[in-house]
């Protein structure tokens, strides 16, 4: 299996990369390797690269263009059996959580057009598979774990 994620120098990618490295081909990017998602140049060539992946993990956020990315996807990979992993966020359904600060209120809202972007494309019932994937606390080997679920389900479905 190839994947493709991007996000993957910091953080949760970075723990994704690593440990999904052992075992699926892997492609990561991020700015410090030359892929910045807000251009639409950028994306292109991670789409390119990302041809021959049955996998794609939505990681890296910069405003909607986590939407656009995966609606990028979407299109290219559309009727074959790959999936979509979005990572989302747990504010999505916190009703107070952003209210006091702009900056929180325009994140809430991002990942809101993030999920319901892939609830949309999701009734079209075809493929790509699109799965949200929300963060709460950072617990880097708890969503690993349930990341790595997600994926054995898509990978064992193929068979």
């Amino acid at each position: 299996m190839n994947a493709g994620i991007t996000g993957h120098t910091k953080g949760l990618g970075k723990i994704l990369f690593d440990s999904f490295s052992k075992n699926l081909k892997i492609k990561g990017f991020s700015r410090s390797n030359g892929y910045d998602i807000k251009s639409p140049f950028d994306r292109k060539k991670i789409l390119k690269e990302c041809i021959d992946c049955d996998i794609f993990i939505n990681l890296a956020h910069n405003y909607y263009h986590q939407t656009d990315l995966l609606f990028e996807f979407f299109k290219s990979w559309q009727g074959q059996k790959k999936l979509i992993i979005n990572i989302s966020s747990t504010v999505v359904n916190n009703e107070s959580w952003g209210l006091d600060r702009f900056d929180h209120i325009e994140y809430k809202n991002q990942k809101i057009s993030l999920e319901t972007m892939s609830s949309i494309l999701n009734k079209k019932n075809m493929f790509p598979l699109i799965k949200n994937y929300r963060i709460s606390e950072i617990n880097f080997k708890e969503d690993f774990k349930n990341l790595n679920n997600i994926i054995n389900e898509f990978i064992l479905s193929k068979k």
